[in-house]
């Protein structure tokens, strides 16, 4: 696997996810498509997509509910692909999806593995890799939630991790989800006191050469303002790859920010 797999893979994926061709995001402009649950999808979609947006820098795919294709066909129209995320058009994005019981929920940047870069990592870390059956012993220890799912009996779910130990005592942990067939996210935890080691960035690591090597495209997912986690996803031979915002039932909305 090179890194134009990964990429080609990558799109292919959130081309099934969106309902369009893999090729809208290379083309300029952007494409609007009525949302569809495709097999082969990611297991987190679960209903079609109301509003999602999606772009690799080239063109951006919006894939919509039908009640709302005429609006965001004029909304994209108006407005250059990126700068379809900015905050003042994402307010105008808000008082529309109002009307339909919906809100902005989820806006996040994906990074890929630049298989190129050179990556230092701390061999003076134990590390311990866990396959399925023997994750949920961690689950016990509950300060890894970014980390691990903590739920093996949903179809996405904890299928490899990564353990650190310094002086034989847990410092970190770095979780990998099958998210869908072709692609397992990475998620990364390390307890404070043993942050700026080289934990972080070593279990990232070690993980995402397992991923690739199961033939698996590992991506890392983190809101754009967690700038740690930012860094860690750099350190760990990680690139910006896309963007994506989405929209959900504001009642969903509301209870995950506990009002």
């Amino acid at each position: 696997m090179i890194n134009k797999d990964i990429w080609k893979i990558a799109m292919e994926q959130s081309a099934i996810d969106l309902n369009c061709k893999a090729t809208d995001f290379l083309n300029k402009g952007s494409t609007v498509v009525i949302s569809k649950l495709n097999e082969g999808r990611k297991k987190c979609y679960k209903k079609p997509l109301f509003c999602g947006l999606a772009y690799y820098g080239s063109g951006l795919v919006v894939s919509v509910d039908e009640r709302i294709e005429e609006f965001m066909k004029g909304f994209v129209d108006r407005h250059s692909e990126y700068r379809c995320f900015d905050t003042p058009q994402l307010i105008v994005l808000n008082r529309e999806f109002e009307k339909y019981g919906k809100s902005v929920c989820f806006i996040a940047e994906f990074f890929l593995p630049d298989l190129e870069k050179q990556v230092l990592i701390n061999e003076n870390i134990e590390v311990k890799m866990l396959i399925e059956d023997e994750i949920p012993a961690l689950y016990e220890d509950d300060r890894f939630s970014m980390a691990l799912g903590y739920n093996s009996d949903s179809d996405k779910k904890d299928i490899l991790a990564v353990v650190g130990y310094i002086d034989g005592k847990i410092a970190g942990v770095a979780g990998a989800s099958n998210d869908c067939d072709t692609m397992w996210q990475i998620g990364i935890d390390v307890l404070p006191e043993y942050r700026r080691l080289g934990v972080a960035t070593t279990l990232t690591k070690l993980l995402t050469d397992e991923i690739i090597k199961l033939g698996k495209v590992p991506f890392y997912c983190t809101a754009w303002s967690n700038i740690a986690s930012k860094s860690n996803a750099v350190k760990c031979g990680y690139k910006t790859a896309w963007v994506e915002m989405t929209a959900i039932d504001t009642e969903d909305a509301m209870k995950m920010i506990g009002e």
